[in-house]
C-alpha cells in the first residue's frame, strides 16, 4: 500500500507539464521540441502564477529521495526518434488512495521505485513514433477517466534534448484536444538509454 500512495504522490508531483486549453497555446511548439525549452516555459509560466498567487501553479519539490528521471506513467513512451519509439502500459485503472497514516519516505522506497522503473523499461516494446497516437486513441478511455475523475498520466521519455519535426506538437495537440491533459516529458534516463541501444 506504501507504493501505492509513493506513486500517486510523485504523479501529483511531477503533473507540472499539464497544461489547459483555456490557457492559450500549447507549451509545445510546433518544430523542432526541446525538453529544456519546454521545461523553461513551465518555469517561466510556474513564476508568473506564483506572482499572480494563483491556485493553479505547478508544484516543485527539490527533495533529494524522488529521482524524476525515473518516473514514468501509467502508459510509458520512450521516443528515439521521428521514426522509431518504444512503450509500455503500467496500469490503465487509477489507483485509489485510502485514508490513514503512512510512514516517511525512506531511501529504501527510491531505491524501489528506480528498481519498478527499471523493470518496467525492460518490458518496454518497440513501435513506430508515428503509432503513439494511435496508442493514445485505443486507451483514450482509460486515460480520461470521467467515471473516477481521475486521469491517468502518460510519460515521455525523449532519447535527446531536441526531437526535430513536429511529431511531439501533434502528440501533445491529440492529447489537449481529446482530454488527455496529464502528462509528463523528460529525457531519458540511464537505464532507459541502455535499453533502446
Amino acid at each position: 500500500m506504501k507504493l501505492i500512495v509513493y506513486i500517486f504522490f510523485i504523479l501529483l508531483l511531477f503533473n507540472c507539464s499539464q497544461t489547459k486549453k483555456e490557457e492559450g497555446p500549447l507549451l509545445v511548439s510546433k518544430n523542432n521540441f526541446s525538453v529544456s525549452g519546454f521545461y523553461k516555459k513551465l518555469d517561466s509560466l510556474n513564476e508568473a502564477q506564483s506572482k499572480n498567487d494563483s491556485l493553479e501553479a505547478p508544484i516543485i519539490t527539490n527533495n533529494k529521495k524522488l529521482n524524476k528521471n525515473y518516473l514514468h506513467g501509467a502508459i510509458h513512451f520512450l521516443i528515439l526518434d521521428k521514426d522509431n519509439s518504444y512503450y509500455v502500459i503500467d496500469h490503465l485503472k487509477p489507483f485509489i488512495l485510502l485514508c490513514g497514516n503512512t510512514g516517511e519516505f525512506l531511501k529504501q522506497d527510491s531505491i524501489d521505485f528506480i528498481e519498478k522503473s527499471n523493470v518496467l523499461t525492460d518490458q518496454s516494446r518497440p513501435i513506430r513514433t508515428s503509432q503513439i497516437i494511435k496508442i493514445l486513441k485505443q486507451h483514450q478511455n482509460a486515460i480520461v477517466n470521467t467515471e473516477n475523475t481521475n486521469p491517468l498520466n502518460i510519460s515521455f521519455a525523449l532519447k535527446n534534448d531536441t526531437l526535430e519535426g513536429s511529431t511531439m506538437y501533434r502528440i501533445i495537440s491529440f492529447m489537449e484536444n481529446n482530454g488527455m491533459k496529464s502528462y509528463t516529458i523528460r529525457r531519458m534516463n540511464a537505464y532507459e538509454l541502455k535499453k533502446v541501444k
